[in-house]
């Protein structure tokens, strides 16, 4: 079993498949950052005020430089990603599953919640020349009182997703 020291926390891990579903590289679970805005939200939940939980996914390019000098660290009071694909991934395409202690799959709520993301081939669309969408960074994003704000930052090594590969994030938090 994980501790996590009773504090909130995010990991994350991608797998990257290609076009025939073999996987071309798979993360292992890392540490995001759980932004300052997030507690805004959860605040807001238990006061009852207007916070909407998870909106959508939100993923970009980051800057070309983090190729060379690596990303920067995320910045816990974040309220946006550097560069964000114009199109999310909104709340009714991802999967959302309560888990236990194990890590297993539950139908009651717990501490415990997995985001599960595919973006599929063809999402996002590749850029040119390369036919690829770079990918550098993700942020999980909720509504309050009708703003989004960030829930979590990531930011990570490239990804080179062509427009045949499947990449499947899975985001993990716990409360």
């Amino acid at each position: 079993m994980e501790q996590l020291g009773g504090q909130l926390k995010g990991i994350y891990r991608d797998i990257l498949k290609d076009g025939r579903g073999h996987i071309l590289s798979d993360s292992g679970w890392s540490s995001n950052t759980i932004v300052h805005r997030c507690r805004i939200l959860l605040a807001g939940f238990i006061k009852g005020d207007a916070s909407g939980g998870i909106h959508h996914l939100s993923f970009g390019m980051g800057r070309d430089s983090w190729d060379h000098d690596g990303p920067p660290p995320p910045d816990p009071s974040a309220t946006d990603l550097i560069a964000p694909y114009p199109r999310p991934m909104p709340l009714d395409t991802l999967g959302l599953t309560y888990l236990d202690d194990d890590n297993n799959e539950v139908s009651t709520p717990t501490s415990r919640l997995q985001i599960t993301a595919i973006l599929e081939p063809g999402y996002p669309d590749p850029t040119t020349p390369a036919a690829t969408y770079p990918l550098r960074e993700f942020g999980l994003f909720g509504t309050f009182d009708g703003a989004y704000f960030m829930i979590n930052s990531i930011r990570h090594p490239v990804i080179h997703k062509d427009a045949s590969a499947t990449l499947i994030r899975k985001i993990r938090l716990h409360f």
